[in-house]
């Protein structure tokens, strides 16, 4: 394979080391080279020996004279095509590799590249099994003043680059094998192989902007703004985004692969970068770097190189973004997404047909599934009774998830300590407050979770807010209402501390208050015990709802709501049965399920006969004891025996 002025230089040295060599040896042909050591043998090399002063050589002289402008003419075009846009040139000037180091790396890429050269390399290693280039042969190529042999040393570019590796552990320094990486053979060859030990999550980014720096610092909670921040930043016009990488050749891979592409690298750091990191990036100066976090990364944790903080822009997605995402559809201000949230919805509305709200409710599954119970909202507001001023009160927790770019953004209003919206819902079981919760979820198109206390409340010391965390943190990367459900047994009031429990339970309850402060999303609390809940959470609620019982015009329009259109019915007194009975609407919904399995076993309509049984049920498992004159009119139907499964007492009944 013929590459140009670095193999003919290759050649050159060759030549003049293998014919010096074979006058200077007087080395007859054989087969068994480097195999065995005669008694001919021994007697060349104490010559040889720089030690034994051995008799100097007055035809390696004129050999050497002789073939000496041949080299420097070599070097000469070697030197003038480092200019020219080569590979090899330019991976050379990449690296900002000294002349030497350049000529060093020619002939390991030459000999790499073509057998002939290596069997040359076997003939001066003196061993047909030797067929890579050592550390004496360089000695033979470039002399041994020249330092050649510190070209391919440890701390040098070539070694820094992961271009090559030595490995002294199979023999004695001055026959160390020296290797070239297979890519840099395949990158010379023009075919631009992918690493297989690069990290999995390595990708390819454009740059976005002539950058500067070096080596830049980006901190910032998208991971979008992050990673436009840092490709602006840096100088090449193409970057690698990789995770730290966790061995030394994923490093390798890392390094060589950026060296030949000529690409920044951006490394994605979930927490400190440990010192191998640190080591790694301070000795491949020859790359641009990024380093990008969620938090600020520590100062003893940086490369000791000069470095560029840089601000990435704010993480909210922008009116454009919106539209390239999603091709004019979409509502910014209905969902207000950051820049990473509005690319994952994205590509999950484009599985669901274009569907904007599917593709933003996607953006919960597989992380906080597994820390609450999803509810994907089903019910409307037409759903919901209530007082007309309570009603409004729940629109306000909607209206404020939904204009909040405007009032932020737009007006400039300070998103103090976050732009979230915390709702308190008190009242009664059974009076709407999780319906409620779920509507407000429907409204502005996300999904709503409900979390479990019995699940996040540990008695351990330091795993409750560990589970608050992952709640917290994975709510921010879906856009998902949360509601706690029963929340006094969360927050209730601080007490006096007197023994350790009483401490860490306080500092749970500060705890979820400041977590609660930070979350840029919509938390609702519901509670049946509102004055139990501790008075510093009261004065963060940014909207209030007391959900009374129901009145008896809400309970009328609740008993018909609870019966759908498609249900069988005959004969419903639903006035008398609102007039006569406080129930709250939960109870009012079971009363009806129990009716209609009543009478779809009997093979029947719902009848006021399966009404009455089903509120029987409901009123005996509430504990209240009604007589049977409360039932007016119909109670001869609750004289009639309780019907059993197959029974067909509810057809008499009826």
């Amino acid at each position: 394979m013929t590459g140009g002025a670095w193999t003919d230089l290759a050649d050159v040295r060759l030549q003049r080391a293998a014919l010096l060599a074979r006058i200077a040896w007087d080395r007859v042909p054989d087969p068994l080279a480097g195999l065995r050591i005669d008694d001919h043998d021994v007697d060349r090399l104490l010559a040889e020996l720089p030690g034994t002063g051995g008799d100097a050589c007055p035809e390696l002289d004129s050999l050497n004279r002789l073939l000496s402008p041949m080299v420097e003419e070599a070097e000469q075009a070697f030197a003038a095509a480092l200019d020219c846009p080569t590979r090899f040139a330019v991976l050379a000037r990449r690296m900002r590799l000294t002349p030497l180091d350049a000529q060093v790396l020619a002939v390991l890429c030459a000999v790499e590249m073509d057998p002939r050269r290596q069997r040359l390399v076997a003939y001066l290693n003196d061993d047909v099994s030797q067929r890579r280039v050592t550390p004496f042969v360089l000695d033979q190529l470039f002399g041994a003043t020249a330092g050649a042999a510190a070209a391919v040393g440890p701390g040098s570019r070539l070694e820094q680059a992961a271009l090559l590796r030595t490995d002294a552990a199979t023999g004695p320094w001055a026959s160390t094998p020296i290797t070239l990486a297979p890519a840099v053979a395949w990158w010379l060859a023009g075919v631009d192989a992918p690493e297989p030990h690069l990290h999995p999550g390595t990708a390819r980014i454009e740059r976005l902007a002539e950058g500067h720096c070096d080596l830049a610092v980006v901190a910032g909670p998208d991971r979008v703004r992050r990673l436009e921040a840092a490709g602006r930043a840096l100088r090449p016009p193409t970057c690698l985004t990789s995770p730290v990488p966790t061995t030394v050749q994923e490093w390798d891979a890392l390094v060589r692969t950026a060296t030949l592409e000529g690409a920044g690298v951006i490394l994605e750091c979930d927490g400190e970068l440990d010192m191998v990191g640190r080591n790694r990036i301070q000795m491949a100066d020859h790359l641009s770097w990024a380093l990008t976090s969620p938090h600020d990364l520590p100062l003893s944790s940086l490369p000791r190189r000069h470095w560029v903080a840089v601000v990435p822009a704010p993480a909210a997605a922008t009116d454009a973004e919106w539209r390239t995402a999603f091709k004019g559809a979409g509502r910014r201000t209905r969902h207000p997404l950051t820049a990473e949230q509005l690319e994952l919805a994205a590509g999950a509305a484009r599985a669901a047909g274009g569907d904007v709200a599917a593709g933003v409710r996607r953006l919960a599954a597989g992380r906080i599934d597994q820390l609450a119970s999803r509810i994907r909202p089903s019910r409307s507001w037409d759903d919901l009774v209530l007082p007309p001023d309570r009603l409004t009160q729940v629109h306000e927790v909607a209206l404020r998830y939904r204009h909040r770019g405007v009032v932020y953004d737009a007006w400039d209003f300070k998103a103090v300590p976050s732009a979230g919206v915390l709702a308190l819902f008190s009242g009664p079981s059974g009076t709407g407050k999780t319906m409620a919760a779920e509507i407000v979820a429907g409204a502005v198109g996300v999904d709503l979770y409900k979390v479990d206390l019995s699940q996040l409340v540990s008695k351990y010391i330091g795993e409750t807010e560990k589970n608050l965390a992952e709640i917290f943190d994975a709510a921010e990367a879906s856009n998902v209402v949360l509601l706690f459900d029963e929340a006094d047994a969360l927050l209730g009031k601080r007490s006096e501390v007197s023994d350790a429990h009483d401490r860490y339970a306080n500092i749970e309850v500060a705890y979820l208050l400041q977590r609660i402060e930070r979350h840029n999303g919509v938390v609702v609390m519901s509670s049946n015990l509102p004055k139990n809940i501790d008075a510093a959470f009261a004065r963060r609620i940014h909207v209030f709802v007391d959900f009374p019982m129901p009145a008896l015009a809400e309970r009328r329009r609740i008993w018909e709501r609870s019966l759908p259109s498609a249900a069988p019915t005959v004969d419903l007194d639903l006035g008398f049965l609102a007039e006569r009975f406080e129930l709250s609407g939960g109870s009012i919904r079971n009363v009806a399920l129990s009716a209609a399995f009543f009478a779809a076993e009997a093979g029947t309509p719902i009848t006021m006969a399966t009404l009455l049984l089903g509120l029987q049920r409901e009123l005996d498992k509430l504990g209240r004891l009604v007589p049977l004159d409360a039932f007016g009119r119909y109670a001869d139907l609750l004289c009639t025996p309780a019907p059993t499964v197959g029974s067909p007492a509810l057809n008499g009944a009826a």
